[in-house]
């Protein structure tokens, strides 16, 4: 899964910004009908508050953008992910969700999503039995009883480094975090270095999530998207370069798009269009295309239900 970028798009965005001209992008609707971001009123829930979520470094960033058309996130109950990422990205994402990459997550109305390969998702929605049942493995696993201090050293109950420890920059390093959010509640965090040093019990646990697959998966496809847009350098050695679909938002740079001084874009696609161009990008996450004459390197961000995007504000 590529989810780390070059970080020259952000530096980018942020001269752009300076510029003094104030960047709108463009919102693309559905293929087919204009989507309604209507509020809708969310179920009350029992569950507790939810526990802090580790976030991904933030980078600085001054641009101001208009805002995304409003989105119903969903409420997480229980969400296994990565984090440590610096990418593109970082500067849309609002918290507590943050550019995280989730590997499972289970919302509150009981659909579950689990990571494939590329930027792929597969789906179900859980009966009451089935979302009881999984919680209460990681509760028989000692998930809650495990001793932390988050440190990630030798004074960590999580690892046994048998005297082997070597310190590792926690900033910028990748970390496999598990929150739960209902009548118990927990965010545990172990550093992808020392895996190999982890616990049995902790070791367990990673593997139960890593292992879980209910019957019924089907596959997920989203309603919103970013993409990121550059020119493709043509010395390089690029992967076959097919034609953008006409259907699509042009490629060419648009100044009423998130814009920067190069060719790079990134641009908020929602409704059947989203769904549209991930079908297009055929579960992979960077394509090479072709539109009036040039060749463009595309990067696609799926948004799950859960991830709050925002324009960023000074």
């Amino acid at each position: 899964m590529r989810k780390t970028f070059l970080l020259s798009v952000v530096v980018c965005i942020i001269l752009s910004s300076c510029s003094g001209q104030k960047d709108i992008p463009t919102v693309f609707p559905s293929l087919t009908t204009k989507i309604s971001f209507t509020e809708t009123a969310m179920a009350t829930s029992t569950l507790t508050p939810t526990p802090t979520r580790i976030q991904p470094t933030e980078l600085p960033s001054t641009p101001s953008f208009t805002p995304f058309p409003h989105y119903p996130n969903k409420r997480v109950v229980f969400d296994y992910y990565v984090v440590g990422n610096q990418a593109d990205w970082d500067i849309f994402f609002d918290t507590p969700s943050g550019n995280i990459l989730t590997k499972l997550v289970l919302y509150d109305d009981g659909q579950i999503l689990i990571a494939g390969t590329g930027e792929t998702y597969k789906q179900k929605v859980l009966s009451s039995a089935e979302i009881k049942s999984f919680l209460l493995k990681l509760e028989t696993l000692g998930f809650y009883s495990l001793e932390s201090n988050q440190k990630h050293d030798p004074t960590d109950d999580l690892y046994n480094f048998e005297g082997k420890y070597e310190e590792v920059g926690i900033i910028g390093g990748l970390r496999d975090c598990i929150l739960v959010d209902a009548d118990k509640s927990r965010n545990l965090c172990v550093h992808e270095s020392y895996m190999q040093f982890l616990i049995p019990e902790m070791k367990n646990i990673l593997q139960y999530l890593d292992a879980y697959k209910p019957a019924g998966l089907t596959p997920y496809y989203p309603d919103r998207i970013l993409i990121t847009i550059q020119i493709a350098d043509s010395s390089l050695e690029n992967p076959p370069v097919i034609h953008w679909d006409e259907r699509f938002p042009p490629l060419e740079k648009d100044p009423k798009r998130y814009t920067s001084d190069t060719s790079n874009q990134v641009i908020y696609i929602d409704g059947d269009m989203a769904k549209e161009i991930y079908l297009f990008f055929e579960g992979t996450d960077t394509k090479v295309v072709s539109q009036n004459g040039k060749e463009y390197i595309v990067y696609l961000r799926v948004l799950l239900p859960h991830e709050k995007v925002k324009n960023p504000q000074p």
